[in-house]
């Protein structure tokens, strides 16, 4: 069971969530001869989920394996992954344009007449959320219209995901996550 520590709350939002190991960057770790760390190797990085198929073990300090967390790293891949999925709302609707807000955790780059793109930074991963307008007036008219293209939205994160990291990761509900959507399973 996975955990879903981020959810949406009106009916018409969602999320998909991608999971940490393919932003967090480690580096190798190098060590004195009588075995302390006296530094980093940051040419030889690698990301978490490419360090486990590689069967390589690595810790978030480094203490106890040759690998580190890599905090500038992992800050890079974050920037790298607001940027793609942008690109691809940007591609996909002209409607969205970019903002810079936050919303109690969630931090809002995206918006239309109705929507807004959050990401939030989760225990375990990034939740690529579609949200409601806060500011809209909430009337029969608006209401249809948004219903009419939220899973639209939705799926196009998804397809996002699926495209630049190869998983997207569903709401299962609190506190656990849903179903995996794969490249593979897509084909």
């Amino acid at each position: 069971m996975g955990r879903g520590n981020v959810c949406t709350h009106h009916e018409c939002e969602g999320l998909y969530y991608l999971d940490k190991d393919f932003i967090s960057v480690y580096s190798k770790v190098i060590r004195c001869d009588c075995g302390h760390v006296v530094g980093r190797d940051f040419e030889q990085s690698m990301t978490a989920k490419e360090l486990y198929h590689a069967d390589i073990d690595y810790d978030f300090d480094g203490s106890s394996t040759d690998w580190a967390y890599n905090s500038t790293n992992t800050q890079d891949n974050w920037n790298e992954m607001v940027d793609i999925i942008k690109e691809g709302f940007h591609h996909r609707f002209k409607s969205f344009t970019d903002v810079d807000k936050f919303r109690s955790d969630y931090h809002i780059i995206l918006q239309n007449e109705f929507f807004e793109i959050a990401v939030v930074d989760g225990e375990w991963c990034a939740a690529w959320c579609l949200l409601e307008r806060m500011d809209i007036d909430d009337d029969g008219r608006n209401r249809t219209l948004m219903r009419r293209h939220y899973r639209t939205y939705l799926e196009a994160i998804k397809s996002i995901l699926i495209d630049g990291w190869g998983e997207a990761i569903g709401y299962g509900g609190a506190w656990t996550s849903g179903k995996r959507y794969t490249r593979e399973a897509a084909a």
